[in-house]
C-alpha cells in the first residue's frame, strides 16, 4: 500500500475510535440534546469515512459506510429512535466497517458486501422510517416566527423541530445584538453556552428596523428552560430569550406517536446536573518514525547530562552545588519530556473492548446462546501498535469461547447452570507485562477427546502420559481442531495457533487452563516495550540492578552478614532471605547486610508472600524510561533495562525473582 496514504490511515483509526465512544455513550439514558450532539457527530464520523475510501480507491468500502451515513441522517432527523437495537445493530456495522479497512490495509481484495451480516436490519430500519402514504410531518408552523424565518430553515432543521416537538420538548428563542467587528467569535461562544443546556437547532440572521447597530440573531433551542445568566452575554449585546412553540400546541392525535427520541425521566433529569455535550478532540498525527528520531536524540543527550554529572561529582568542588542541583533539573526535565512522548504512542485498553463488545452480541444472537458480557481494566494503557496487532487475536478466542466453550441454553439448564453463560475478559499489569484473561463458564477444554484428536493426526504418540498442559498447548498447533465440521465461526483448524503466532510474534505467551463443566482460562501475556517506572537502584557485585519500588516493602539493614538460605527478622516476622546473586546463577558473595524486603503486588500481609533478597548495597531511587528488548523477552528474572551515566541498569522484575528465590531456597534445603 503506498505509504503516502499513511496519514489517510491513521485518520480513519481515530474515526473508528470516535464512533464507538459515542455509540457507547448513546447505550446510557441522556438529555435529547446530547443524543443528538453524538448521532450529528456518528454522520459526520460516516461521511468522512465515504470520502476517504473513495480517496483511497475503495468503491464498495464507500457504499457501505454511505449506507451507514444514511441510518444516522435517518436518526439525526428525528425519524429513528434510538433503542437498544438500534444501537448493537450500528456497532455491528462500525465493527464491520472497522475489520473491512483492516482487511483492505493488509492488501486483502474487497468484499462484495462489508455490511451482509446485518443487511435484513438495515432494510427493516429504513422501512420504519419511511413516511406513511409519501406525507412528511412537519410541525414548524408553530414556531411563533414570521412566515420569512419560517422559509429560511433547512430541511433538517424543520425535522428537528417536529422531532423536539413530538418528543414534548419546548423551543426557546434567543435573539441578540452583536457588534460586527467580533461577532463571529462572539456568536459561536454563545451559541456553545445555549448548545450546553439544550440542542441547538438553528441560527438565523435577523433584520432589525430600528437605529441600532450590530448584527441581529435569533438561536432557536430545544430545551424546558433557558437560563440567560448561562450564555454570557454582555449588557450592550442586548440579550432577550422568548418561548417559541409550546409542544402542549402538539395535536393530540400526533402525540401517539412516541417521538423520536428517548428523553430522560422527569424525576432523573431534575437530580442529575446538566450533562455536558461530549467534544470530538483536535488529533495532530505524527509519523512514527519522527517520534522515533525525537526520542532516541532524547537519549543522547540524557548521555551527555549524565556524563557532565559524573564529570562534575569528580572535582568535588563545593562551588558546584548550583550546577549540581541545574543537573538535577535537567534531568527531571528530560523525564518529563519522555513521559509526554510515551503517552503519545498509548491508547486504553477500553478502546480494544469496545471492539469486542459489538462482536460478542452478535455471534451471542447468531448462535442462539446468550452470554453476559463483563470487562475489567479498561484503564490501562498499552501502545497503539500493540493494540492493532490484539485485534485478531480476539476475534479467534471469542470465536472459540461462545462455540467450543459455552453451551447451548438447554444444556446449561440441565447441567444446573443459568440459562445465560458467563464471558469475562480483563486487563491487568503484571510487572512490565500486560495480562489479558479470558474467562468462561462453558464446558473447558475435553481433553480427552483433545488427546484422541492428537493421536489420530500424528501429533501424539499412543501409549504415553500426556499432561493437562501438554493437551492444552496442543489447541495452539497449526491446523488442530476437534471438530470434525466446520461452521462458520470455527472449526476450520486454524485461529488458536494464528492466536499463538501473534502473541509469540510480540514476545508474549499465551497459556490455557481449564476443567470440566466449570470453564476455561485463555492467559495472554505480552511485554510493555516502553514504559517510566520507578526503581530501587541495588549493586551486587560490579553490577546495578533496579527493583521496581511497587514491590518494595522494605530496605533494611543487618549488623552481621547473613548467607544466602537463612533468616531474618523484618518487623517482627521471620523472613527467608535469599541473595539476589542465586536467584540470577552469579556467584554468591560470604554474605550479605542489605535487604530489600519483597512482595507480591496485590497480595495481604497475612499470605505470607514476603521475601528478603540479599544485595551487597542499596545505591537509591531512580525514575527511568524503562525498554523491554527483545533478546530479553525470555531472560528468567530481567524485565528490561536503561541507560544509566555507570553503565546499563537492569530492571528485575520482582515476581520472577521470587519464584526463582523459592526455587534456589527449595534447592538448599533438598541438598541438605
Amino acid at each position: 500500500m503506498d505509504p503516502s496514504f499513511d496519514d489517510v490511515w491513521a485518520e480513519c483509526e481515530d474515526l473508528f475510535v470516535q464512533a464507538r465512544q459515542r455509540l457507547a455513550s448513546l447505550k446510557s439514558p441522556q438529555p435529547p440534546h446530547v443524543v443528538q450532539a453524538s448521532v450529528n457527530a456518528l454522520f459526520r464520523t460516516t461521511h468522512t469515512l465515504k470520502g476517504m475510501a473513495g480517496m483511497l480507491g475503495f468503491p464498495r468500502f464507500s457504499q457501505a459506510a454511505h449506507r451507514m451515513e444514511d441510518i444516522f441522517d435517518l436518526m439525526r432527523q428525528g425519524r429513528l429512535r434510538s433503542t437498544d437495537s438500534l444501537i448493537e445493530t450500528l456497532e455491528v456495522g462500525i465493527q464491520a466497517l472497522e475489520s473491512g479497512l483492516a482487511e483492505l490495509r493488509r492488501g486483502r481484495p474487497e468484499p462484495e458486501d462489508y455490511l451482509h451480516a446485518i443487511r435484513r436490519q438495515l432494510g427493516e430500519l429504513e422501512a420504519l422510517a419511511r413516511p406513511s402514504e409519501g406525507a412528511v410531518l412537519d410541525l414548524t408552523g408553530l414556531l411563533d416566527l414570521p412566515p420569512d424565518l419560517l422559509k429560511a430553515l433547512s430541511e433538517y432543521e424543520r425535522t428537528r423541530v417536529t422531532a423536539v416537538l413530538l418528543a414534548g420538548m419546548p423551543i426557546q428563542g434567543v435573539s441578540v445584538r452583536l457588534d460586527l467587528a467580533t461577532f463571529d467569535e462572539r456568536l459561536r461562544s454563545i451559541s456553545e453556552a445555549a448548545g450546553a443546556q439544550g440542542e441547538l437547532i438553528s441560527t438565523l440572521p435577523l433584520e432589525m428596523h430600528d437605529d441600532r447597530d450590530g448584527l441581529f440573531f435569533l438561536l432557536l433551542v430545544a430545551t424546558p428552560a433557558l437560563e440567560a445568566e448561562g450564555l454570557g452575554t454582555l449588557p450592550e449585546e442586548n440579550l432577550e430569550v422568548m418561548a417559541l412553540a409550546d409542544p402542549d400546541r402538539v395535536p393530540a392525535s400526533l402525540k401517539a406517536d412516541p417521538g423520536p427520541l428517548v428523553s430522560p425521566k422527569p424525576a432523573q433529569a431534575a437530580s442529575n446536573p446538566p450533562v455536558a455535550l461530549p467534544q470530538d478532540a483536535e488529533v495532530l498525527r505524527l509519523p512514527a518514525q519522527r517520534v522515533d528520531a525525537l526520542e532516541a536524540r532524547l537519549m543522547a543527550v540524557a548521555q551527555v547530562r549524565d556524563s557532565a554529572s559524573l564529570a562534575l561529582r569528580e572535582v568535588q568542588d563545593p562551588g558546584l552545588a548550583r550546577p549540581m542541583a541545574m543537573m538535577g533539573e535537567i534531568e527531571a526535565g528530560l523525564l518529563e519530556v519522555q513521559k509526554a512522548l510515551l503517552q503519545m504512542r498509548m491508547v486504553k485498553v477500553e478502546s480494544l473492548f469496545q471492539r469486542i463488545e459489538p462482536m460478542v452480541k452478535a455471534l451471542s444472537r447468531d448462535m442462539g446462546k446468550p452470554v453476559r458480557l463483563s470487562f475489567q481494566g479498561g484503564d490501562l494503557e498499552l501502545e497503539r501498535s500493540l493494540l492493532g496487532r490484539l485485534a485478531e487475536p480476539f476475534l479467534h478466542l471469542v470465536r472459540n469461547a461462545l462455540d467450543h466453550g459455552l453451551e447451548s441454553p438447554a444444556e446449561r439448564v440441565a447441567q444446573g447452570k443459568a440459562e445465560t453463560g458467563s464471558l469475562r475478559i480483563s486487563a491487568s499489569q503484571r510487572g512490565q507485562n500486560l495480562r489479558f484473561d479470558l474467562r468462561d463458564d462453558g464446558r473447558g477444554f475435553d481433553l480427552a477427546r483433545i488427546e484422541a484428536r492428537g493421536i489420530a493426526m500424528g501429533l501424539l504418540k499412543e501409549g504415553e502420559v500426556h499432561s493437562a498442559e501438554d493437551l492444552h498447548r496442543l489447541a495452539l498447533e497449526p491446523g488442530f481442531s476437534t471438530k470434525e465440521r466446520a461452521s462458520q465461526i470455527s472449526g476450520r483448524g486454524v485461529g488458536m495457533d494464528v492466536v499463538r503466532a501473534e502473541v509469540e510474534g510480540m514476545g508474549g505467551d499465551i497459556q490455557i487452563s481449564s476443567e470440566p463443566r466449570l470453564g476455561s482460562l485463555v492467559r495472554l501475556s505480552l511485554p510493555l516495550s516502553r514504559a517510566v517506572i520507578a526503581c530501587l537502584k541495588v549493586r551486587c557485585g560490579q553490577q546495578t540492578f533496579g527493583v521496581p519500588l511497587n514491590h518494595v516493602l522494605r530496605v533494611q539493614s543487618s549488623l552481621a552478614p547473613v548467607h544466602g538460605g537463612g533468616r531474618i527478622e523484618v518487623l517482627g516476622r521471620d523472613l527467608p532471605m535469599e541473595s539476589l546473586q542465586a536467584c540470577l546463577g552469579l556467584p554468591e558473595p560470604a554474605g550479605q547486610q542489605f535487604f530489600v524486603v519483597l512482595r507480591q503486588q496485590g497480595a495481604a500481609a497475612e499470605a505470607g508472600l514476603d521475601l528478603a533478597l540479599g544485595v551487597d548495597e542499596v545505591a537509591g531511587r531512580v525514575e527511568l524510561l524503562l525498554r523491554s528488548l527483545p533478546e530479553l523477552a525470555h531472560t528468567p528474572g530481567i524485565m528490561g533495562g536503561s541507560l544509566q551515566e555507570d553503565g546499563v541498569l537492569w530492571v528485575l522484575d520482582p515476581e520472577a525473582v521470587m519464584g526463582l528465590a523459592m526455587d534456589s531456597l527449595m534447592k538448599r534445603v533438598a541438598d541438605v
